[in-house]
């Protein structure tokens, strides 16, 4: 037993420290915060381990890591504005894929659009070889803007209605991001550096910050989807909580990433708002990505 008790000490103490280093902001607290519902649900584990074997510096630990992370998950939460389910206006779905530009299923995506049939089909990481197949749904989604010199991380927008567009690199690191004038609307769809080192943190955080101004700056309702690298616990998802988006129902604690190791479930695919009257979102079956799709019904 005191091995059993030793060990959950080092586990529990493990899991305070990169709790407590969420708070320093930056890298590489990004790298850690989004994981902060399994460090809250480790500390529970624990407290009820500890409870019985009546160490009050065991419980008392575990304790630290539940306060540790529930605090900032809950600020976080009562601080988004979050959409009703329901509301009276006119219906806009949305469905977004991070395709992963190694994946060779393209059927299994073309699949999913078809089965999902939403006004706006939106894709990230879009290679020539995947622009070539997804044009399969032009008679789904007669307008389309689908560059294929962008590369691995090449960015596309699929929809019922006609709209125009366009791409801006953004960031150092010049990833792309894309503005489409649906005149009633604007639909962003970003994807991020992720802030697996500074350098990369920091690229995310600009390009967010960037996404923020842009969105401010528009006069018309404004949807923003795609692959942010950033969970609702993230720092750099502070300027999306300062331009006042919102998030559907039943986003934010959702798990679209990654798709083989559950263990690590984050939401880091987001759909986001600014004018919309309610909306809802979900994730989708597994298409071979890293990924899984997302779909958003929202009310304008």
């Amino acid at each position: 037993m005191t091995i059993i008790r030793y060990g959950l000490a080092l586990l529990l103490s493990g899991v305070l420290l990169l709790s407590l280093i969420g708070f320093l902001g930056d890298w590489p607290a990004d790298m850690v915060t989004p994981f902060r519902l399994q460090f809250l649900l480790i500390g529970m584990a624990g407290l009820c381990l500890a409870l019985p074997s009546r160490h009050m510096w065991l419980t008392g630990l575990a304790a630290l890591v539940i306060m540790g992370n529930a605090i900032p998950m809950a600020t976080r939460l009562f601080e988004r504005p979050v959409l009703a389910r329901q509301a009276n206006g006119r219906g806009v779905s949305l469905v977004f894929s991070n395709v992963l530009c190694d994946n060779r299923q393209f059927d299994r995506v073309t699949r999913l659009a078809r089965a999902q049939d939403a006004d706006i089909f939106a894709a990230a990481e879009t290679t020539g070889d995947w622009v070539d197949h997804l044009d399969s749904l032009s008679d789904l989604y007669p307008y389309r803007f689908a560059p294929k010199n962008l590369g691995p991380f090449g960015i596309a927008l699929y929809a019922k209605q006609p709209f125009s567009a366009e791409v801006m690199p953004t960031g150092s690191r010049g990833m792309q991001l894309l503005r489409a004038d649906f005149g009633d609307r604007i639909v962003y769809v970003v994807h991020t550096m992720p802030p697996a080192n500074p350098v990369l943190s920091a690229d995310n955080r600009v390009y967010l910050e960037t996404v923020a101004a842009r969105v401010a700056s528009e006069t018309k309702p404004v949807i923003v989807v795609g692959d942010f690298n950033a969970t609702l616990w993230s720092h750099n998802m502070q300027p999306m909580i300062q331009a006042g988006l919102q998030w559907p129902a039943g986003s934010g604690v959702r798990y679209s990433w990654p798709t083989q190791r559950p263990w690590f479930a984050i939401q880091i695919d987001q759909v986001l708002t600014r004018g919309a009257k309610a909306g809802t979102y979900r994730t989708l079956g597994d298409v071979g990505s890293d990924h899984y799709p997302v779909r958003a019904d929202l009310v304008f």
